[in-house]
C-alpha cells in the first residue's frame, strides 16, 4: 500500500474560525446586560443550572455602571468595580484590568459590530484579533 503526500483540500460554506474560537462579543443593546460576553464556540450556548433553569454558558463581563455584579442568567459574571468608571460612564478606568482578564481567559478575538465599521483590522464578519482591539481601546485613553 502506497500513501500519497498530496494535500487534501476541503471546502465549506462555514467560517471555521467562528466555529472553533473563544471570543469577546461587545454588547451594544440598550440597555446592555454588561460590557459583553466571552463566548467559547466549542461549548454549548446554554446549560442547565443546578436549579434546572437554562443559563447562558458564557462569561458576562460587567463594570460599575454597566451591568450587575452578578447575573444569574449567565454561568459566570466577571465584574470590575470602579467608582471612577461609574462616574465617567465608560470602561476606560478599568480597561487594562478587562484586557488582562480577556488574555487570562485565552480570548483570541473580539466581535465589535460598531468599531468594525470605523477601524481597519476587522474581518468581514466584524471580528478583530484581541491585540488589534486592544490597540483601538488604548487609543481612547
Amino acid at each position: 500500500m502506497q500513501i500519497s503526500n498530496v494535500p487534501i483540500i476541503i471546502t465549506t460554506p462555514y467560517n471555521l474560525m467562528e466555529l472553533f474560537m473563544k471570543y469577546f462579543s461587545l454588547d451594544y443593546r440598550s440597555p446592555p446586560s454588561g460590557m459583553g460576553q466571552i463566548i467559547d464556540t466549542t461549548q454549548p450556548e446554554q446549560i442547565q443550572s443546578p436549579w434546572s433553569k437554562p443559563v447562558w454558558n458564557y462569561t458576562l463581563v460587567t463594570y460599575s455602571g454597566c451591568g450587575p455584579a452578578h447575573d444569574p442568567s449567565y454561568v459566570i459574571t466577571k465584574h470590575f468595580p470602579s467608582q471612577e468608571a461609574e462616574e465617567q460612564g465608560w470602561a476606560g478606568p478599568v480597561i487594562e484590568e478587562i484586557i488582562q482578564y480577556l488574555r487570562d481567559q485565552k480570548v483570541t478575538h473580539v466581535y465589535d459590530g460598531e468599531l468594525s465599521y470605523e477601524y481597519d483590522g476587522a474581518d468581514d464578519e466584524g471580528f478583530f484579533t484581541l491585540e488589534r482591539w486592544i490597540e483601538i481601546m488604548r487609543s481612547y485613553l
